[in-house]
């Protein structure tokens, strides 16, 4: 902490607030900084560099930002700090003076909320319990009608379901919107008429001033809502019923003293901040708890279990809710991360004084509480504070809560009247939703975007439900199918009963489910080859699916191959669900009875800790849970022969599957035609976005090892720890397959009868853009390919040393040498392969996943990215006088600034991320291109401690391992300019010239030299991180240091 800044006031010493630098000479403030679309996150990142409190020039008006438990209960103190309207000013130019809009000071507002309390109690919340019914059944219905394939919007479907609820409860009124594929006006006005409010309080007077247009479409919003308030309270009116609703209190209700009631003003506003205000709380608040339940899907389905143990096969009671607690927690943790008002500002009722004991204030200040960081205050939520975990709510842990860290329902007699109404409506959707659907993500990897007015909802949360097994959809609110459960039974001898098999039948065939685990493509490109060879073997496979599309819902008496994979330890995306549903019954040993399944596990033995950890845990799942398996489970080793090892396991696979069916029947082959004409075409991976290259340099090329580049990439919005990067197969390989198959450049192809859903089926394909851009042309080629390439050898000797590649020499001959097969049709000149054949054997290319070596605090604009990489350009080992080329590093490598580049970002699903508390120490331990993440993390500290702020570092060592100092020390400048800014320690090592490091050539060696200075490190907490070659590095550190830990004492 900088104490020469601080001043002497008194007897103490007052500390001044940090404020980030103001851009423009100061004309701009620091208006930049913020965004006003996604405020949190901009406070968020200012959080991170300058600490819980810091001020912002905003140009009409100065802030200072509190975002701790401690400053927040401070001016919680009502006799010290009252509300301020803030961002609200703007909405009472729409609102007028409602519940929400107006001053606590204000008469209107005393008498509405004296008047409206009863409204919102406990019994009269009870009592709304049958209307609420109503509407969330109508959205049920129609979940159910949509059917399984259709995707929807989750903001427009729960905007739909907490509108109809307050306007039907309020106002005795239905918007009928599920009965309508449009938004109601109404909508449409709120939201445009929130978002220009939200601008207007960026602006200055006069900027608000001379945007009429803006000013204009705003009336235009608001005179819309006032319209259809206007009819309901004129309805009303002229039409009276014999409803106790909120508009009943609101026409009749008289204060018992004064014996006032509300104008009729007071009661439009009011009637449009309750439909406002009461449906964009609910409905934020149940489509970030969807977002969070299915992307940790063991809350899921402990959610999922209490409301079948409280519900069962019933209908909603309202004497249900009160069990539901962990639906409760659940909720209560998702206001916690996602508070739907992100901001309250208040300023002081008392004059100047000081917060804290430390920081002075005058009484103009505003005070604006950042209630998303807030609520992730490690000193009240822990180290996991960005963690969603309900069971942080039960047993004690929200009653025991420091005051005012949880206040997503605002403070104090400003807190919002209706909390419990859309905590019980809330409750209410998610026991129904779970009781009866499977719901998940459209897109597995969507990640989530905030857009943020006066509250915030997510942006782009598309979601898919199908009825869960059992359940009929019966057009009224019934119960599950009357069909028994009762699983089928099933012989272990023959392990597929040839009268199951008849039961199965489809007109091509047997019955199959093919499902599969993938990230980068494999297990997807494997299970679409089981697909495609099925009906060679007598079976049919309509389509492929993920994991996650079976969870819960397995099929009995019919075969099921899973095909799956490990990501960082965890389920692939896709398969998140799936394990979690397995897990969440471990105690039911009949769950999957009747279920018939073989497995095939994709993994590297590089990461040894978790090498095929979720492929052996679904089997053993499965397996506990009564499921029988018809074949030994597969393991396919990436860093060996993984699809050599696939197909030995499918002809296993095939073998075991002959009883199902002594039907054979023969499968298309592939076709294709070449035509002698232009046609240019390309394809990307799923779900990838588009970013630039801003910049491109080496970083080293002195001879030693492969050169080495830094590229920095701008991406359409947001960041993450890991880049995908969807490369092109170079030129040279390229053209050496058109020699090879004397094809002509600028050819096109048409493949006919492909089940291969990466080929372009039935449409013309520039043959060139064929190559580059669908299929892998430098894998090792496996054991059944060089089967197939010796079949088609006419020379016998060729023949014969094809054949001899495939015994006990494939190893070291092929997969060491990575002989690919056009390696091999290269080198057997007679090996006649069709061009057909050869396109049918490679898998799809894939995106190759880079880490980040840039830390988003350092890049204001929050988009851009950086990678660092090895560009591999080296004599092949399968042929030394041919040079090989990387494939992804030969496409970045040939990239220049505002090139467009296919990219994803992928966030860290393991333990790999700076600790939350800045101040734990950490140990860095990286060689060559293996500093991308310490780079990132030692700039996020760097970035820190040049904000200036109440935010310190703590210490963090470094271990790089290269050959020298002035050839491949990577980044050397910006380390040591870190390294004198006081945020990291470098201990480097270099091979090629130790006494420029002490002496020590290796990493582990200087580790185990200085491991005092790291055994006192971890005594307060350190964290270590390592980075480079699993087999090498990662290995080298784990055995001479962890192994050698017991010396340390």
């Amino acid at each position: 902490m900088d104490t020469a800044k601080w001043k002497l006031s008194g007897d103490r010493w007052l500390q001044p607030i940090p404020q980030p630098p103001e851009h423009a000479w100061g004309f701009l403030g620091n208006v930049p900084d913020v965004n006003i679309t996604a405020m949190s996150a901009s406070y968020g990142r200012l959080v991170a560099l300058y600490g819980p409190i810091f001020k912002l020039n905003l140009l009409n008006k100065h802030i200072i930002i509190l975002s701790s438990q401690e400053l927040i209960n401070e001016v919680c103190d009502e006799s010290r700090f009252s509300k301020m309207l803030g961002v609200l000013k703007e909405v009472r130019l729409a609102l007028g003076d409602g519940l929400i809009t107006s001053l606590t000071t204000e008469h209107n507002w005393k008498l509405a909320h004296k008047l409206l309390m009863t409204s919102f109690g406990p019994m009269a919340i009870r009592d709304m319990f049958p209307s609420m019914l109503d509407i969330t059944s109508q959205m049920i219905l129609k979940l159910e009608r949509m059917g399984p394939s259709h995707v929807f919007d989750a903001s427009d479907i729960f905007t739909r379901l907490s509108l109809d609820i307050i306007a039907l409860i309020g106002f005795d009124y239905r918007f009928n919107s599920f009965y309508t594929d449009t938004t109601h006006p109404f909508v449409s006005s709120l939201m445009g008429m929130l978002k220009e409010a939200s601008r207007r309080s960026t602006r200055s007077n006069l900027g608000n001033k001379v945007r009429f247009w803006a000013w204009r479409d705003f009336q235009r919003h608001s005179n819309t809502m006032h319209r259809l308030c206007d009819e309901i309270i004129e309805d009303r009116r002229k039409n009276p019923k014999d409803v106790n609703d909120i508009l009943d209190v609101m026409l009749t209700a008289r204060d018992k003293e004064t014996g006032e009631g509300l104008s009729d003003e007071n009661i439009r506003f009011n009637v449009e901040t309750m439909l406002a205000a009461g449906h964009e709380t609910t409905s934020g608040l149940l489509s970030f708890t969807f977002w969070e339940l299915l992307k940790h899907p063991d809350k899921l389905q402990k959610a999922i279990a209490e409301v079948d143990s409280v519900l069962a096969d019933d209908e909603l009671r309202v004497e249900h809710l009160p069990k539901l607690k962990y639906v409760d927690a659940v909720l209560k943790e998702s206001l916690r991360l996602h508070p739907p008002a992100a901001q309250i500002a208040v300023h002081p009722t008392g004059g100047n004084g000081v917060l804290a004991g430390k920081y002075a204030y005058s009484s103009t200040d505003i005070f604006v509480l950042n209630l998303v960081d807030l609520h992730r205050d490690p000193l009240v939520w822990g180290p996991d504070a960005i963690t969603f975990r309900p069971e942080r709510m039960l047993d004690g842990g929200f009653e025991s809560l420091p005051p005012n860290s949880w206040v997503p329902f605002g403070k104090g007699a400003r807190a919002c009247i209706g909390r419990a109404f859309a905590i019980q409506e809330a409750s209410m959707a998610i026991a129904l939703v779970l009781q009866r659907c499977q719901v998940e993500l459209a897109d597995p990897t969507y990640e989530l975007k905030v857009e943020q007015t006066v509250t915030q909802n997510p942006v782009g949360l598309f979601l898919k439900a199908r009825l869960r097994p059992g359940w009929v959809s019966q057009g009224s609110f019934g119960g599950r199918s009357s069909v028994s459960a009762s699983p089928p039974s099933v012989q272990l001898r023959p392990l597929l009963p040839q009268a199951t098999a008849r039961s199965s039948r489809s007109p091509e065939g047997a019955s199959l489910t093919i499902l599969y685990g993938s990230n980068s493509g494999t297990c997807k490109s494997f299970a679409e080859d089981v697909q495609a060879a099925a009906p060679s073997f007598g079976f049919v496979a309509d389509k492929i699916q993920t994991l996650d599309d079976a969870a819960g819902n397995l099929p009995q008496g019919r075969p099921i191959i899973i095909i799956t994979a490990t990501y960082n330890g965890q389920p692939t995306d896709d398969a998140k669900k799936f394990v979690s549903w397995l897990e969440s019954s471990t105690g039911n040993t009949t769950k999957l009875q009747g279920v018939i399944y073989t497995l095939l596990g994709v993994g590297n033995s590089d990461y040894v800790t978790t090498y095929q950890r979720v492929p052996k845990l679904i089997d053993a799942l499965m397996e506990h849970s009564g499921a029988c398996k018809f074949a030994p489970v597969g393991l396919a080793n990436v860093a060996e022969d993984v699809y050599g090892a696939f197909d030995e396991w499918l002809q296993d696979i095939w073998k075991a599957l002959q009883a199902y069916t002594a039907a054979q029947t023969e499968s298309k082959p592939l076709e294709l035609e070449i035509q002698l004409k232009d046609r240019l075409g390309s394809t990307s991976e799923k779900n990838m976005i588009l970013g630039t290259v801003r910049e491109h340099r080496e970083i080293a090329n002195d001879g030693l090892g492969y050169v080495k580049k830094h590229i920095e990439i701008v991406l359409p919005n947001g960041m993450s720890d890991y880049l995908s990067i969807l490369p092109t197969n170079n030129g040279p390989t390229i053209r050496r397959v058109l020699n090879r198959f004397s094809l002509l450049a600028d050819a096109t192809i048409t493949f006919k009868n492909s089940k291969k859903s990466y080929l372009p089926n039935e449409k013309p394909e520039h043959v060139y853009a064929l190559l580059e851009h669908y299929v892998e042309l430098n894998f090792p080629a496996s054991r059944k390919q060089l089967a197939i390439l010796a079949e088609v050898t006419k020379n016998e000797a060729e023949k014969l040393e094809v054949d001899r590649l495939a015994t006990s020499v494939f190893k070291t001959e092929v997969l060491d040498k990575r002989a690919s097969v056009i390696d091999i049709l290269e080198a057997f000149p007679s090996c006649s392969l069709p061009f057909a054949t050869f396109i049918n054997m490679l898998p799809p290319l894939q995106a190759r996943q880079f880490s980040i070596s840039s830390s988003a605090l350092a890049v204001k604009a929050g988009n851009i990215v950086t990678i660092t990489y090895d560009v591999l350009a080296a004599p092949s080992l399968s042929n030394p006088k041919r040079t090989h080329f990387g494939v992804a590093s030969t496409y970045l490598s040939g990239l220049h600034p505002d090139d467009k580049i296919h990219c994803s970002i992928r966030p860290n699903t393991s333990n790999f991320y700076l600790p939350s508390d800045s101040t734990l120490p950490v140990i860095l331990i990286a060689a060559g291109t293996g500093i991308a993440p310490m780079r990132s993390f030692i700039q996020e500290r760097a970035a820190i401690a040049c904000a200036g702020g109440n935010t310190p570092v703590g210490k963090a060592i470094f271990y790089f391992g290269c050959r020298h100092p002035r050839k491949d020390y990577l980044y050397k400048p910006e380390l040591l300019s870190w390294e004198k800014l006081g945020v990291v320690q470098m201990r480097p090592c270099f091979s090629r010239y130790p006494r420029a490091s002490a002496g020590f050539r290796y990493v582990p060696e200087r580790i185990w030299a200085e491991r005092e200075e790291l055994k006192a490190l971890f005594e307060v907490g350190a964290k270590v991180f390592v980075c480079g070659s699993a087999s090498k590095l990662a290995r080298s550190t784990e055995e001479g240091v962890v192994g050698g830990a017991e010396g340390w004492e």
